[in-house]
């Protein structure tokens, strides 16, 4: 059931218009492969107590000395902690190569999460998971786990700066909060995805007998489900009429509010008057929840947050990493 699950994901992703990501990954590309050049920081000097040509061949910055190398290597940390590795050129720009890689995949897939929970919300979604979204979303968290263990294995010498440094902490922090982003995603496209989509034409009718839009568009007469139509607040079954068969009559659909397609059709309500009626219908009332809608909504916002998380974490690692040397 997976493979086909996966399968249907990348022939719709296929069907996308692909030039316009590829052209963004090679824009970011460019941009992430210039580096800056290293200059003498006043924070730095004054954080450690050290003078700039401690860290730097020349008081004015530029070339790092072995020091530099080491104290940029443990996430600015001073003294400078064991376990790194100073890289020369060539290992550095292999780095380069794989860090764009790295933050290109995160960029699609965190840019994503917040586009879809921020601007479209988690509801268009819940539904039914889109096939192109779940394919991007999956290749991109495979790529952010590769390049950053290599981008790992290339910064530490061994296991220990994980836990016995702060820039280790913070990374352990960054590692966790992936592993369970990763879990709960797969958890989604695996068990709760396939229920969502399989919900969405479970014709069931409502306790109470109040149809809401969504419970009434099941009933379509498709595939051996009834076929009920709403009129003026109130739900007929058309099941049985030979002019609706397959749930269609005419250009009208059943599943769906004929209220205001009446008025133009050669008949009156007298047709449906004389049918069998089901229940009433609320336009304005919303569905209650599935258990996987529920779940569904639960890991999207947690991973939300999570997003939120990890930006800290980074901004900390970027520029906060001062706090912990005063």
């Amino acid at each position: 059931m997976c493979s086909c699950f996966l399968k249907e994901i990348w022939i719709e992703f296929r069907q996308m218009r692909t030039h316009h990501l590829l052209l963004l990954t090679l824009f970011l590309s460019v941009a992430f492969s210039f580096p800056g050049q290293s200059r003498a920081t006043p924070e730095y000097s004054e954080s450690t107590e050290q003078s700039c040509k401690t860290c730097h061949l020349k008081p004015e910055g530029g070339a790092l000395t072995e020091k530099g190398l080491e104290y940029a290597a443990s996430g600015y940390a001073w003294p400078p902690e064991g376990g790194y590795r100073v890289m020369g050129p060539i290992r550095k720009s292999v780095r380069l190569l794989i860090g764009t890689l790295h933050i290109v995949a995160a960029f699609f897939w965190f840019g994503t999460i917040l586009y879809v929970h921020i601007l479209l919300k988690p509801a268009y979604a819940a539904r039914g998971l889109p096939k192109s979204e779940v394919f991007l979303g999956l290749v991109s968290m495979a790529t952010v786990g590769t390049t950053g263990v290599l981008l790992t294995i290339s910064k530490i010498k061994n296991l220990d700066v994980l836990y016995s440094s702060t820039w280790g902490l913070f990374l352990s922090a960054k590692i966790v909060l992936y592993l369970i982003m990763v879990t709960s995603a797969l958890f989604v496209v695996l068990f709760i995805g396939p229920k969502l989509k399989r919900g969405t034409k479970k014709a069931i009718p409502p306790e109470g007998g109040i149809f809401d839009p969504p419970t009434l568009s099941a009933f379509d007469g498709k595939d051996g489900r009834p076929a009920y139509v709403a009129y003026k607040g109130k739900v007929f079954d058309v099941t049985g009429l030979k002019l609706w068969q397959n749930g269609a009559h005419m250009k009208h659909s059943s599943g769906s509010d004929l209220t205001d397609a009446l008025s133009k059709a050669p008949h009156g309500e007298e047709k449906l008057e004389s049918l069998e009626n089901i229940g009433s219908y609320d336009a304005a009332r919303k569905p209650e929840k599935t258990a996987p809608q529920k779940a569904f909504y639960f890991i999207a916002y947690m991973n939300l947050v999570i997003v939120f998380l990890v930006l800290f974490v980074i901004a900390l690692l970027r520029w906060g990493m001062w706090i912990s040397l005063r």
